[in-house]
């Protein structure tokens, strides 16, 4: 699965907090805030891309939406990171 730099940045964040389970979740718009502000709208765009391939998965909260990474995905994610982050 080919994923785009933005992409990469929201899964990243999301591995590193280890969102991997339904118990293990950061809100949208924690995401969200691992761009500069003027990428904050299209991080929002490659977010919901993402949730649309069903790679992360969004699930309803009391205190808003919250997302993880589906765990069918691990490996090919861990395998895309590691070609841009070497220290993985």
């Amino acid at each position: 699965m080919n994923f785009t730099k933005l992409q990469l940045d929201i899964l990243f964040k999301l591995w590193r907090n280890r969102c991997f389970r339904r118990n293990a979740t950061l809100q949208i718009d924690t995401v969200v805030t691992v761009a500069p502000s003027h990428l904050i709208g299209r991080m929002r765009d490659e977010l919901d891309d993402i949730i649309r391939k069903c790679v992360v998965i969004k699930t309803p909260h009391r205190h808003g939406e919250k997302v993880f990474i589906n765990p069918h995905y691990l490996f090919e994610i861990e395998r895309a990171l590691k070609k841009t982050h070497s220290f993985l």
